[in-house]
């Protein structure tokens, strides 16, 4: 990628994070991503399944692109089968891009009525979907389409595909803390004190600038977080390591900050496991007006209950990647490398690459070693 190309995808990923406190802002954002990218359609959506409430629905597109809401009556069992099924969709790893035509049979595309009926008049013949939130109360997906014209998806629409989508799952979560209501900047505090999420505005050395009354009850409580030589920090040394790397990273370039910074698991004796979020300040109009001297928000969350595995915890703790991240559950739930190879849409030799990754970054050696590695991870800590 050339650094023109550099310079603007940063620029994309602070359009992201803005679109936090103003959600209407991601048709706009949505439509840049799509014609950066060469995709001739781009659908981002969001569900709050705790109550059935949309959260983020935009579409763009060179033709009119239905959104979700507008398909889910007459089409809705169709997108699903044409992803390969809900199981199957459960299974793609978060963050990582899927190119459809390599996870979902021909046959299977060929005969849905979706593909037939919308999709194929209109030239879109393939598409690439990216999971970004599957919790327990919400989920959230973006999926851009290929027109023909373009030819097959390439390399570098799913390396750029790749390189933003924690940028997006990271403003698609805390945007759902905020109830998806417009924050302006004379409002923020406002809104903020008002949040039942703890948040805490930090500047670049940990500092705490803000928080509002539920952080300062943790504070108080020193649970889960609390003051360390004043600055933020959690019981875990290892944990508050992460935290204030991520907080260093956010404000120096918010660009490389990637999955890190994503719900950070707070390790905890007791009691529901929490995460935190980590939402850059720095650059863009609308947050570097938000709060003075404030580098971050740190969002003090409920995690979407006790997983099988911590995912985001794999991604601080080890860096790997969501493909990683997703074989090493998969094989720590008893799968065989074919049976992966066959649930996710990808060779043999793929699956045996990405678990190399995954034992080199961990330090394990068998596969008996990730089991146990995974246990010693899961909540509580």
């Amino acid at each position: 990628m050339q650094q023109a190309s550099v310079e603007r995808f940063s620029d994309l990923i602070g359009t992201i994070y803005d679109c936090v406190i103003a959600p209407e802002r991601w048709t706009t954002v949505l439509n840049e991503i799509r014609l950066e990218l060469g995709f001739a359609t781009g659908v981002l959506s969001a569900y709050s399944l705790t109550n059935v409430k949309i959260g983020v629905n935009a579409a763009s597109g060179t033709d009119p692109v239905p959104t979700m809401a507008q398909t889910s009556k007459e089409y809705v069992a169709d997108i699903v089968e044409l992803w390969g099924g809900i199981e199957r969709i459960r299974q793609y790893p978060l963050g990582e891009p899927i190119i459809r035509s390599e996870a979902v049979p021909e046959n299977v595309i060929l005969g849905n009525r979706y593909h037939r009926e919308w999709a194929l008049p209109k030239g879109l013949f393939d598409a690439v979907g990216v999971a970004l939130v599957r919790e327990k109360t919400m989920i959230g997906n973006a999926t851009f389409s290929q027109h023909e014209s373009a030819g097959a998806i390439d390399n570098a629409q799913v390396s750029g595909l790749r390189v933003l989508a924690p940028h997006i799952r990271r403003a698609v979560i805390i945007s759902n803390l905020f109830a998806m209501k417009a924050v302006e900047a004379a409002t923020f505090a406002a809104t903020v004190e008002a949040l039942t999420a703890g948040v805490v505005l930090a500047d670049e050395d940990s500092k705490i600038v803000h928080s509002n009354a539920a952080a300062t009850a943790m504070l108080a409580a020193g649970d889960p977080i609390l003051t360390r030589h004043g600055r933020i920090a959690v019981q875990s040394a290892a944990t508050t390591t992460r935290l204030q790397a991520a907080i260093v990273q956010a404000a120096k370039d918010e660009a490389a900050l990637g999955q890190k910074g994503i719900g950070i698991p707070i390790p905890r004796p007791g009691g529901d496991p929490l995460v935190i979020h980590v939402l850059p300040l720095r650059r863009g109009q609308l947050r570097a007006g938000l709060a003075q001297r404030a580098a971050v928000a740190l969002f003090v969350a409920s995690a979407s209950g006790p997983p099988q595995l911590p995912h985001d915890a794999l991604v601080q703790l080890y860096d790997l990647t969501p493909a990683e991240v997703r074989i090493f559950e998969l094989i720590c739930d008893g799968h065989t490398r074919e049976a992966i190879s066959r649930l996710l849409g990808v060779s043999v030799a793929t699956v045996k690459t990405h678990l190399f990754h995954v034992f080199e970054k961990t330090g394990c050696r068998r596969q008996v070693d990730l089991v146990r590695l995974a246990k010693s991870l899961t909540f509580p800590v």
